[in-house]
């Protein structure tokens, strides 16, 4: 039994000395791929940044920090070695960005890539490309702490105005007359509870109230047949009677011509009212015509 055991001991070792030597042999083979050079340019403080320092594509890493040299002819610049893995996909939209690892100090290249463009960025040791670097999100917002302190400043003096003795007195006397309001609106409403429950039968009676007058035997519709029958004897009087007072009125006016008439015959000979009009003198042709002396002597 104990050779037994002591066999399969061995066997076991044996397997677990294969396996970490098969990984051993990947690590080393992927330690051996060839890292394509890639070049950036700072114009920031590079703290925390050192050789063999992490490449990260989007997280991932993919490379490592190769050099870190100063740029002879620009002073302020310093010129960053990259390597980093060929099957990244660095296009010629990825940007870098230097950014600093929690607190321990240690700072790492982080490449970002928006995916507006599809072509590689190519680069070789002889002909070096470059991929820019943007400020971090730390970076700028020191950038911008300045006018942040600024505003920051402005906002504390008008909360300091805001707070003062004065003001806060008068908060204090708006909130409470507020409350005072509040509790006589409160009071109103209390008070005008019984004629709102009231309110529901009241336009409920208004409503048989209108359909009352509504009704087809109801006041509107008997007044309706009033001014029916006002509008039909106006228009029978305009046909009927009107023509009747026009003719009565024709007919009173001839006779006051024809008493007119008479009262001027009456003024010019009296003895007519007994004997009647005077014959005219005869005239050319008629019996008893005495020629234009007659006319001359009747008219003298």
């Amino acid at each position: 039994m104990e050779n037994r055991s002591h066999a399969m001991l061995a066997g076991l070792f044996t397997l677990v000395f294969l396996i970490a030597a098969a990984i051993a042999a990947i690590w080393i083979s992927k330690k051996n791929v060839p890292l394509k050079p890639y070049e950036l340019v700072a114009s920031s403080p590079v703290t925390g940044l050192s050789v063999q320092s992490q490449v990260r594509y989007q997280g991932v890493p993919v490379g490592k920090v190769e050099s870190l040299r100063f740029i002879e002819d620009k002073p302020g610049q310093v010129r960053i070695l990259i390597g980093v893995d060929p099957k990244a996909p660095v296009t010629e939209a990825t940007w870098a960005e230097i950014v600093t690892a929690g607190v321990t100090g240690i700072s790492n290249v982080e490449l970002r890539d928006n995916g507006t463009s599809k072509v590689r960025l190519e680069s070789s040791a002889q002909h070096l490309a470059e991929i820019p670097i943007k400020p971090s999100f730390l970076e700028r917002l020191q950038s911008q702490g300045g006018g942040m302190l600024v505003s920051l400043e402005r906002v504390l003096s008008q909360v300091e105005k805001i707070t003062s003795d004065e003001n806060i007195s008068s908060i204090t006397k708006s909130l409470k007359n507020t409350a005072v309001l509040t509790e006589r609106l409160s009071r109103t409403v209390e008070a005008m509870e019984p004629g709102l429950k009231k309110f529901p039968k009241i336009m409920d009676g208004l409503s048989e109230s209108i359909d009352k007058l509504n009704a087809p035997n109801g006041p509107m519709h008997q007044a309706t047949l009033s001014l029916q029958s006002i509008r039909d004897m106006v228009a029978q009087m305009r046909v009927s009677t009107l023509p009747d007072v026009t003719a009565l009125s024709v007919s009173v006016t001839d006779a006051a011509r024809a008493f007119t008439l008479t009262s001027r015959q009456l003024g010019q000979s009296p003895q007519s009212l007994i004997f009647g009009l005077p014959r005219g003198a005869a005239g050319p042709g008629e019996p008893g015509f005495a020629g234009f002396a007659g006319f001359n002597s009747q008219a003298r």
